[in-house]
C-alpha cells in the first residue's frame, strides 16, 4: 500500500482460528503487514459473537483494493461480502446490508481511513441478529479499525526512519568520498564507512574499467594483493552482478529471485553476501560488495543500494580524472562507435560519415602549399646621409615620407667656424707664396724648397675646408623618398661625424623583406614565385620573386629568417616601410600535409629533445 508507506500482500493461506491469547500474541509479535492483518481481523470476528465471515481489503501498489486477509480460513467464500465492501468504499461510511437469498443474514461494513485518505474496508457476515445488536458491532470496528490505522501509523514511522537513516548513510559517505583527490582513497573511505555503520564483516569496492569491474578498495585494509584468492572471489561476484545489471544476493531476506548467485554464494560460505551496482545512464559504473557473517535484513541492503546510487556519478566522474589521456581516448572511441551503431541516431551518422568524407578529401587531394610570414617593403638601394663634421644643426629643409629630388638640400650645418678657417689658411696660403716668391728672387734655393712646402699645406687645408663648406649642405644623391630623418626638432643641437641624419631610397626600385619561420626555410629555394599583400594595399596581391635567403634574426622570442624578394611589378602608391603579409609558393602537397605538418613536426623535435 503506497500511500500508507507499507506493502500489504494478499493472503495466500492460514488459519486465523486459534483463541483469543494466540491471535493476540500475533497482533504484538507480527513482523509483517501480512500477518498482523490476519490476526487484526481474526480478533474482530472472535470478539463479535457470531461473525460467520470476514473480509479485509487494503489498497496495494496499483492502488487497487484487494484482500488483505479472510477469515476464517482463507479459502473461505466471502463473494456475498464483495458488493457491501464496494459500497462501504464509494460511500466511504458505514452501512449494513442484507446479503444471500435464504435465511435472513446480515453484512456490517465499515471503512478505513486515515487522514482523510481511504486505506480500504473491513466486512463481517453476522447472520442473523437484531437492530441493537448490528449497531454494537458498528461500534466494535470502529474501535478496533483504530488498531489497524496504528499500524499504519507506524508502518509510516518505520519506514520513514529508515529513510532517514538510509540518506544519512548517504550523505555521509558522498561526504567522505568528495574529501578525498584519488579514487582509491575515495573508494577506502566508503568501505570504511558502510562497514563501520551497518556492522557488515568486509566491505569492497570497484570500479568499472575496459568492461570488467576491478577491485579498488576493502574495508579495514589499506593494501591488498591483487593476485589473491579472495580479490579474484570478489571481483567474480562482482561481474555477477554486473553480467545481470542488477543487485545479486546470497542468504538476504526477500531477495531477487530468478537470478544467479554462484561467486555470491562461494565468497560468502556460511554468511551471506550481496553486491549492489553503481549505475549511470544504464550502466554500471561500480559495485559494492558486502558480507555479513549471518543472514540480513532486506532493508540493511536497501541502505547500501541508496549510497550506490547518491556515489554513482561520483565515481564515474573519479574514474574518468584518473586515467590516463589513452583511456579517455578510448572511452571516446567507444562512445562514437556505440553512436554510430544507434539505429536512432541517423544525423550523428550522417556526420560522421561527413567527417571521413572530408578527412580522405584532405588526405588525397593535393594544394598549393606557400610558407607565410611577416612582410616589410624596402629600397633597393638605401642611401645614408650622415653628418660630414662635427657640427650644429642650423636648417631643416625636409623630413621622412617627403619626395626629392637628386641635389635637393635636405638641411645644412652651421658653417661660421668652417668660414672663418677658410680665410685663416687663405691667408697663410698668401703669405706662403709671397715668402716663396722672394726666396726665388734672392736665388736662396734651400728656403724657397721650404716655403714651396709651406704654400703646399695651406693650399691643402684651404681645399679641405672648401670641401667642408660644400658639404655642409646635406643635398639628396639621387630622386627619392626620405626614410628616415627629421632634424626639424634639433635646430641648433650638435651632432657627431659619422652620424645618420637621413636615409633615402629611390622610388622606382623595391625589394621586399619576408621573415619566415625557421621551420619553413628548409622548403626555401632561389628564384621560387610569391605574393605579397600590403596593409595598406589590401585588395590586391603584388607579385614577386626570392632571390636570397639572409641570415637568422631573433624576434619576439622566434628565430626567423629574412628572405630577400624582388617585386616583379611596382604598384602605384608604393612607399618603403609599407608592412604586410607575404606568401612564397613552394609546391604541390596533400591538403592534410599542409595543416598537420608543423604538429607532427613539433612532436618530432619533442621526442628527440626527451627520449634517450
Amino acid at each position: 500500500m503506497s500511500s500508507a508507506g507499507a506493502r500489504f500482500d494478499v493472503v495466500s493461506g492460514g488459519q486465523a482460528t486459534g483463541d483469543v491469547d494466540s491471535l493476540w500474541t500475533q497482533l504484538a509479535g507480527a513482523t509483517d503487514a501480512a500477518t498482523f492483518c490476519r490476526a487484526w481481523l481474526g480478533l474482530q470476528c472472535a470478539e463479535i459473537e457470531g461473525t460467520q465471515r470476514g473480509l479485509l481489503l487494503l489498497e496495494d501498489d496499483a492502488r487497487t483494493f484487494v484482500p488483505a486477509a479472510v477469515w476464517p480460513a482463507s479459502d473461505a467464500d466471502v463473494s456475498a461480502l464483495v458488493p457491501v465492501a464496494r459500497r462501504c468504499l464509494a460511500e466511504r461510511a458505514g452501512c449494513v446490508e442484507r446479503i444471500g437469498e435464504g435465511p435472513v443474514r446480515f453484512a456490517v461494513g465499515y471503512p478505513l481511513e486515515q487522514g482523510g485518505q481511504l486505506l480500504g474496508a473491513v466486512v463481517l457476515d453476522l447472520g442473523s441478529r437484531s437492530e441493537s445488536k448490528l449497531r454494537e458491532a458498528q461500534r466494535r470496528l470502529h474501535w478496533g479499525a483504530g488498531r489497524l490505522e496504528l499500524l499504519v501509523q507506524a508502518r509510516q514511522a518505520q519506514v520513514q526512519a529508515q529513510a532517514l537513516e538510509r540518506a544519512r548513510l548517504a550523505l555521509d559517505c558522498a561526504v567522505g568520498v568528495g574529501e578525498q583527490a584519488r579514487l582509491d582513497a575515495a573508494a577506502l573511505v566508503c568501505a570504511d564507512l558502510l562497514a563501520e555503520r551497518l556492522g557488515c564483516d568486509r566491505v569492497a569496492v570497484g570500479v568499472e574499467r575496459g568492461g570488467r569491474v576491478h577491485l579498488h578498495a576493502m574495508s579495514g585494509s589499506a593494501w591488498f594483493d591483487r593476485k589473491s584468492d579472495q580479490v579474484g572471489a570478489i571481483e567474480n561476484a562482482m561481474e555477477e552482478a554486473a553480467e545481470q545489471g542488477c543487485t545479486v544476493a546470497h542468504r538476504v531476506d526477500e531477495g531477487a529471485r530468478g537470478l544467479i548467485s554462484i561467486a555470491h554464494r562461494d565468497l560468502a560460505g556460511r554468511g551471506a553476501a550481496y553486491t549492489v551496482l553503481m549505475r549511470m545512464q544504464g550502466r554500471a559504473v561500480g559495485a559494492i560488495t558486502v558480507l555479513h557473517h549471518e543472514p540480513v535484513e532486506e532493508r540493511t541492503r536497501a541502505a547500501v543500494e541508496a549510497v550506490a546510487a547518491l556515489l554513482a556519478p561520483e565515481f564515474d566522474l573519479r574514474r574518468d580524472l584518473d586515467r590516463w589521456v589513452a583511456g579517455r581516448l578510448a572511452n571516446r572511441a567507444r562512445e562514437l562507435c556505440a553512436g554510430l551503431k544507434d539505429p536512432r541516431r541517423p544525423t550523428f551518422r550522417i556526420a560522421a560519415a561527413g567527417i571521413a568524407a572530408a578527412l580522405l578529401l584532405l588526405a588525397f587531394v593535393p594544394g598549393e602549399y606557400r610558407v607565410t610570414g611577416k612582410a616589410v617593403v624596402e629600397g633597393e638601394v638605401q642611401r645614408a646621409i650622415v653628418a660630414p663634421f662635427d657640427g650644429f644643426v642650423a636648417t631643416s629643409h625636409l623630413r621622412a615620407g617627403q619626395s626629392v629630388r637628386a641635389g635637393d638640400v635636405l638641411a645644412t650645418l652651421d658653417d661660421r667656424d668652417l668660414a672663418l678657417e677658410h680665410q685663416k689658411w687663405l691667408a697663410e696660403a698668401e703669405q706662403a707664396d709671397r715668402r716663396y716668391r722672394d726666396a726665388l728672387a734672392k736665388h736662396d734655393r734651400a728656403n724657397a724648397r721650404i716655403l714651396a712646402a709651406q704654400y703646399e699645406e695651406a693650399s691643402a687645408q684651404l681645399a679641405l675646408t672648401e670641401e667642408k663648406l660644400t658639404r655642409a649642405k646635406l643635398t639628396a644623391p639621387f630622386d627619392g623618398v626620405v626614410v628616415s630623418g627629421d632634424l626639424s626638432q634639433m635646430l641648433g643641437s650638435p651632432v657627431e661625424k659619422g652620424k645618420v641624419l637621413f636615409e633615402v631610397a629611390p622610388l622606382d626600385a623595391y625589394r621586399v623583406i619576408v621573415k619566415v619561420p625557421e621551420a619553413d626555410t628548409r622548403e626555401l629555394r632561389l628564384g621560387q614565385p610569391g605574393r605579397i599583400v600590403l596593409a595598406a594595399m589590401s585588395d590586391s596581391a603584388v607579385p614577386f620573386k626570392v632571390h636570397n635567403i639572409g641570415m637568422a634574426v631573433a624576434e619576439d622570442g622566434n628565430n626567423l629568417f629574412r628572405i630577400e624578394a624582388e617585386l616583379q611589378e611596382v604598384p602605384p602608391g608604393i612607399r618603403p616601410g609599407m608592412e604586410g603579409v607575404g606568401k612564397i609558393v613552394v609546391g604541390e602537397r596533400r591538403l592534410l600535409w599542409i595543416w598537420t605538418h608543423r604538429l607532427f613536426d613539433w612532436v618530432a623535435l619533442k621526442l628527440w629533445q626527451w627520449l634517450p
